[in-house]
Protein backbone atom coordinates (compact mmCIF):
# COMPACT_ATOMS: atom_id res chain seq x y z
CA UNK A 1 0.00 0.00 0.00
CA UNK A 2 2.85 2.18 0.66
CA UNK A 3 4.07 1.41 -2.70
CA UNK A 4 0.77 2.84 -4.39
CA UNK A 5 0.96 5.96 -2.05
CA UNK A 6 5.07 7.13 -2.99
CA UNK A 7 3.97 6.33 -6.80
CA UNK A 8 0.54 8.72 -6.39
CA UNK A 9 3.11 11.09 -4.85
CA UNK A 10 5.76 11.20 -7.22
CA UNK A 11 2.68 11.45 -9.95
CA UNK A 12 1.01 14.24 -8.87
CA UNK A 13 4.52 16.05 -8.14
CA UNK A 14 5.38 15.34 -11.98
CA UNK A 15 1.80 16.79 -13.17
CA UNK A 16 2.16 19.89 -11.25
CA UNK A 17 6.27 20.57 -12.32
CA UNK A 18 5.03 19.86 -16.13
CA UNK A 19 1.62 22.10 -15.38
CA UNK A 20 3.82 24.89 -13.93
CA UNK A 21 7.30 24.66 -15.53
CA UNK A 22 7.42 27.63 -17.55
CA UNK A 23 6.97 29.37 -13.93
CA UNK A 24 10.51 28.85 -13.05
CA UNK A 25 12.86 31.08 -13.99
CA UNK A 26 16.51 29.78 -14.21
CA UNK A 27 19.39 29.20 -16.45
CA UNK A 28 22.17 27.13 -16.53
CA UNK A 29 25.47 27.94 -17.53
CA UNK A 30 28.34 26.08 -18.01
CA UNK A 31 31.86 27.38 -18.00
CA UNK A 32 34.76 24.86 -19.12
CA UNK A 33 38.28 25.81 -19.57
CA UNK A 34 40.15 23.83 -22.02
CA UNK A 35 43.81 24.19 -20.74
CA UNK A 36 45.95 22.26 -23.85
CA UNK A 37 43.76 24.31 -26.29
CA UNK A 38 43.86 27.74 -24.06
CA UNK A 39 40.06 27.88 -24.93
CA UNK A 40 36.84 29.28 -22.44
CA UNK A 41 34.03 28.08 -23.27
CA UNK A 42 31.08 28.94 -21.65
CA UNK A 43 27.52 28.04 -22.65
CA UNK A 44 24.05 29.29 -21.47
CA UNK A 45 20.75 27.11 -21.38
CA UNK A 46 17.99 29.19 -21.52
CA UNK A 47 14.31 28.28 -21.52
CA UNK A 48 13.61 29.73 -25.34
CA UNK A 49 10.37 31.58 -24.70
CA UNK A 50 11.58 33.11 -21.81
CA UNK A 51 15.04 34.60 -24.43
CA UNK A 52 12.65 35.65 -26.71
CA UNK A 53 10.97 37.52 -24.44
CA UNK A 54 14.22 39.51 -23.10
CA UNK A 55 16.16 40.04 -26.25
CA UNK A 56 11.88 41.18 -27.76
CA UNK A 57 12.32 38.70 -31.33
CA UNK A 58 11.20 35.33 -31.79
CA UNK A 59 13.74 32.50 -32.81
CA UNK A 60 11.51 31.62 -35.77
CA UNK A 61 13.77 34.82 -37.58
CA UNK A 62 16.90 34.16 -37.26
CA UNK A 63 18.81 37.12 -38.65
CA UNK A 64 16.42 39.14 -36.28
CA UNK A 65 16.81 37.11 -33.25
CA UNK A 66 20.82 36.38 -33.41
CA UNK A 67 21.17 40.42 -34.08
CA UNK A 68 19.05 41.38 -30.95
CA UNK A 69 20.57 38.15 -28.55
CA UNK A 70 24.29 39.33 -29.48
CA UNK A 71 23.28 42.55 -28.44
CA UNK A 72 21.31 41.59 -25.17
CA UNK A 73 23.90 39.08 -24.17
CA UNK A 74 27.33 41.72 -24.79
CA UNK A 75 25.00 43.57 -22.14
CA UNK A 76 24.32 40.89 -19.38
CA UNK A 77 27.67 39.04 -19.45
CA UNK A 78 31.14 40.38 -18.91
CA UNK A 79 34.12 37.71 -18.54
CA UNK A 80 38.21 39.19 -16.93
CA UNK A 81 40.38 36.44 -16.98
CA UNK A 82 43.85 37.52 -14.89
CA UNK A 83 42.15 40.76 -13.89
CA UNK A 84 41.53 41.46 -17.81
CA UNK A 85 38.52 42.18 -19.40
CA UNK A 86 37.96 39.60 -22.64
CA UNK A 87 34.34 41.54 -23.55
CA UNK A 88 31.85 38.86 -24.33
CA UNK A 89 32.52 36.76 -27.15
CA UNK A 90 29.31 35.47 -28.76
CA UNK A 91 30.18 32.54 -30.77
CA UNK A 92 26.16 31.22 -31.74
CA UNK A 93 23.36 29.73 -30.42
CA UNK A 94 21.28 26.21 -30.58
CA UNK A 95 17.28 26.23 -29.89
CA UNK A 96 16.32 22.93 -28.76
CA UNK A 97 12.48 21.47 -27.73
CA UNK A 98 11.83 24.16 -25.18
CA UNK A 99 15.35 25.64 -24.60
CA UNK A 100 18.10 27.46 -26.26
CA UNK A 101 21.54 26.94 -26.05
CA UNK A 102 23.87 30.37 -26.06
CA UNK A 103 27.40 29.92 -27.00
CA UNK A 104 30.36 32.11 -26.06
CA UNK A 105 33.95 31.35 -26.56
CA UNK A 106 37.61 32.59 -25.88
CA UNK A 107 40.95 31.81 -27.53
CA UNK A 108 44.01 32.25 -26.44
CA UNK A 109 44.19 31.91 -22.63
CA UNK A 110 47.27 30.76 -21.66
CA UNK A 111 46.74 29.93 -18.01
CA UNK A 112 43.70 31.46 -15.93
CA UNK A 113 44.77 32.35 -12.25
CA UNK A 114 41.50 33.90 -11.75
CA UNK A 115 38.13 34.84 -13.31
CA UNK A 116 35.71 37.03 -13.01
CA UNK A 117 32.54 36.18 -14.52
CA UNK A 118 29.13 38.70 -14.52
CA UNK A 119 26.32 36.86 -15.86
CA UNK A 120 22.96 38.86 -15.71
CA UNK A 121 20.81 36.57 -17.76
CA UNK A 122 17.28 37.46 -17.37
CA UNK A 123 17.53 39.65 -14.64
CA UNK A 124 16.04 42.55 -15.94
CA UNK A 125 12.76 40.26 -16.53
CA UNK A 126 12.29 38.26 -13.81
CA UNK A 127 12.97 38.74 -10.05
CA UNK A 128 13.32 35.12 -9.20
CA UNK A 129 15.43 34.52 -11.91
CA UNK A 130 18.59 32.30 -11.00
CA UNK A 131 21.47 31.72 -12.90
CA UNK A 132 22.85 28.25 -12.00
CA UNK A 133 26.97 28.55 -13.07
CA UNK A 134 28.99 24.94 -13.15
CA UNK A 135 32.97 26.29 -13.11
CA UNK A 136 35.48 23.50 -14.68
CA UNK A 137 38.84 25.37 -14.52
CA UNK A 138 41.76 23.68 -14.20
CA UNK A 139 41.33 20.95 -11.09
CA UNK A 140 38.54 23.05 -9.69
CA UNK A 141 35.12 22.19 -10.05
CA UNK A 142 32.35 24.86 -8.29
CA UNK A 143 28.43 25.63 -8.70
CA UNK A 144 27.10 28.90 -8.16
CA UNK A 145 23.44 30.29 -7.52
CA UNK A 146 23.63 34.31 -9.45
CA UNK A 147 20.24 36.09 -8.62
CA UNK A 148 19.70 39.86 -9.86
CA UNK A 149 21.19 41.23 -5.77
CA UNK A 150 24.44 38.96 -6.99
CA UNK A 151 25.77 38.51 -10.64
CA UNK A 152 29.34 38.02 -10.11
CA UNK A 153 31.73 35.05 -9.46
CA UNK A 154 35.42 35.69 -8.61
CA UNK A 155 37.47 32.50 -8.28
CA UNK A 156 41.42 32.32 -7.96
CA UNK A 157 43.16 28.85 -8.66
Amino acid sequence: MNYLKYLFSLLLIFVTFSLKAQDFHTANIKVDYEQETGTLNITARIFTNQLEKAVGADVSNKAVFENKLKAYVNNKVDVKVNSKALGTSYYGYQVNDKSTRVFFKFDKISDISSLELRIGLLNDLYSDQQNIVNVDVKDSRKTFSLTNKNEIIKMSF
